[in-house]
């Protein structure tokens, strides 16, 4: 977990004892190179791990950091030195760039300038202190380290975030702090305190007149290709996490014609699923890869979930840091990776669950509510659950979570994209991407700006069910689309592969004797896996599942600590979603339908956490 903390303050004291704070607060993360500067009333402290990519510029009166890379309209990897002449320069109005970042400008004259890449992936919040002082950090944790932040829980914070497990419309947890909202940029000026300032706003750009079916495929292939060679580092070696589903494999084939040379990291035990089809797809690639098992961990699975919710406050509950523990335990010594983070998201803007379907029913807010609410606490015992105010905070933010939605102004469904985007991909997708960056820096082809400007202006018939993905790795690589996807379920059996002859199978276009058969076939594979070898070979099923040995740890550990929540949660409400450790949940869905118990453990864990000198007593607003 990279992170960065910058405090504007005239006040010496306030300031150097922040400073010696978040100094402290930082030393705690593992391997952590921990560095600092200082220019006038500004003080910048940041984390990073031995290979993690950064830029420092420093001049009289100036400073700029670049954590991670940017890339800009020309395809140059910018520097320290371009971020500042670029955001307090000439160049004021652009200053977007791609790629995966945290970047700070400050100038004694002109101020302070601070934001991360266009889409927000890279966490990064906000508050003014008192007396005119400002902290801009990748971590809410960062402001209980100042001596004039009064600690306070925002309750409707708190509700939007056991509704749709992670802040909702970037309301953290901590009162008076403020997620930045994806495609702004911070300034900070004497006198004037912070602005947040909308600088990208994602819109598709329509295809050409009379473009066929053939052609939008081809022109989208061609905007994958040159978003990889944009996200390719020139002279840094890279590996990649390879799984067996479609995004990754997807980006793999590229890498391999564009004769990038890598090597493959592959997570799981050797015959789950997902490495099955992995381990397939780098064979055919002649791909050198590593199969890893983080299922080893869980002895230090209670730890990382405590420094997961410390420096996250629950932008996420524990369970991404596989992919972080997956690198290391290959032993990679490259500097950036490769994968297929986010792709889908990229490929499928509107989907079923997104609240309507192409050619389908209308948008529906009601679904689409379902979906987000489908990790969370059910939107039915939230109430309960959060005491006498409770009916009154789930209607507040489901009112203004609905508002959003209507605000166009694009069509509701596809507006449903970007607040999809904002809550599960900037908290659930981005929060496991963020462990790895001790490790090795991600390479995100799929937050390249021209790319996902051409898929969204595409009629949503064209990219439903990700038939436009598919139609691109089959066009590509028929020998990777050949091979059957991991689709972390029961239901798909391996040996069907992804190429249109499958879908024209007799078996497959015989409806009701294909379910019949499938049925069977499915709950066969789940009787033999978990009765007869008492293990799930679907890696995502198997470790976020809350009856799991890891997160029966983190439950006993959280067993103590139940009655620290009794404060902001009604008792009784909680005794139903956060059973006793020891008893088992045994949910259908492992993945879904956990999501509470694991919120709640992780929400007990944050209540533990070390108290910052310097700040006042926690309570609730």
């Amino acid at each position: 977990m990279a992170h960065l903390a910058l405090i504007v303050d005239d006040d010496v004291d306030r300031r150097e004892a922040f400073v010696s704070r978040i100094r402290g607060t930082f030393a705690d993360l593992p391997d952590a190179a921990v560095s600092a500067a200082h220019v006038g009333g500004m003080a910048c402290v940041w984390a990073c791990g031995p290979r993690a990519p950064v830029s420092v510029h420093r001049t009289d009166g100036r400073f700029a950091i670049l954590i991670g890379y940017g890339i800009d309209d020309d395809d140059r990897w910018i520097t320290a030195a371009d971020l500042a002449e670029s955001w307090l320069g000439g160049n004021a109005e652009r200053g977007i760039f791609d790629g995966y970042h945290v970047g700070a400008v400050y100038d004694a004259c002109r101020g302070l300038a601070a934001a991360v890449d266009p889409f927000g992936l890279f966490p990064l919040y906000h508050a003014e202190v008192g007396h005119g002082a400002a902290i801009v950090a990748t971590t809410p944790e960062a402001f209980r380290c100042h001596g004039g932040f009064a600690e306070t829980i925002d309750r409707e914070g708190l509700a939007g975030i056991l509704l749709v497990h992670g802040p909702l419309c970037d309301r953290p947890l901590l009162a008076g702090v403020q997620r930045t909202h994806r495609g702004h940029r911070l300034s900070w000026r004497a006198g004037e305190g912070l602005a947040s300032r909308a600088v990208y706003e994602p819109a598709g750009t329509p295809p050409p007149a009379g473009e066929s079916a053939a052609d939008t495929r081809r022109r989208i292939d061609a905007e994958l290709i040159r978003a990889i060679r944009r996200h390719r580092p020139a002279h840094a070696s890279t590996s990649m996490l390879l799984s067996g589903g479609l995004d990754s494999r997807l980006v793999a084939g590229c890498l391999a014609e564009l004769g990038a040379p890598t090597r493959a990291v592959i997570l799981g035990l050797p015959d789950d699923y997902e490495v099955l089809a992995g381990a397939a797809v780098a064979r055919r690639l002649d791909m050198p890869h590593t199969i890893v098992s983080t299922d080893s961990c869980d002895d230090r699975f209670p730890a990382l979930a405590r420094r997961i919710v410390r420096f996250g406050h629950l932008n996420s509950a524990p369970g991404g840091e596989d992919f972080g523990l997956g690198l290391a335990a290959a032993g990679t010594t490259d500097p950036f990776f490769w994968s297929g983070f986010a792709l889908d998201f990229a490929f499928e803007p509107v989907w079923a669950a997104n609240g309507g379907t192409p050619g389908g029913p209308a948008w529906s807010f009601e679904k689409q509510m379902r979906l987000m609410n489908a990790w969370g606490v059910p939107q039915a015992e939230l109430p309960a659950l959060l005491g006498d105010d409770g009916d009154e905070l789930v209607a507040a933010i489901i009112g203004r979570f609905r508002v959003a939605c209507l605000a166009g102004p694009e069509d509701p469904m596809l507006r449903a994209n970007v607040l999809r985007w904002d809550q599960r991909v900037r908290n659930h997708v981005s929060t496991a991407v963020h462990q790895t960056t001790f490790v090795s820096w991600p390479l995100v082809p799929a937050t390249d700006r021209r790319l996902f400007t051409a898929i969204l202006g595409l009629e949503p018939g064209v990219f439903a069910e990700r038939r436009l993905e598919q139609s691109i790795l089959v066009a590509r690589r028929p020998d990777l689309a050949a091979i059957p996807l991991d689709r972390n379920s029961f239901r798909e059996p391996l040996h069907v592969p992804m190429t249109p002859t499958a879908r024209t199978n007799p078996l497959v276009a015989a409806g009701g004797l294909r379910r019949l058969v499938s049925s069977g076939r499915r709950r066969l594979r789940r009787w033999y896996w978990q009765r007869l070898r008492g293990r799930d070979p679907r890696r995502y099923e198997r470790l976020f599942n809350v009856d799991h040995p890891r997160w029966l740890a983190v439950r006993r550990e959280a067993e103590p600590l139940r009655g620290r929540l009794h404060g902001m949660l009604d008792a009784r409400a909680l005794a139903r979603l956060l059973p006793m450790p020891d008893a088992r949940m045994r949910h259908a869905n492992p993945v879904n339908h956990g999501g509470a118990t694991r919120l709640l453990a992780a929400l007990a864990l944050w209540t533990d956490r070390p108290t910052a000198p310097g700040c006042m007593p926690r309570r609730s607003a």
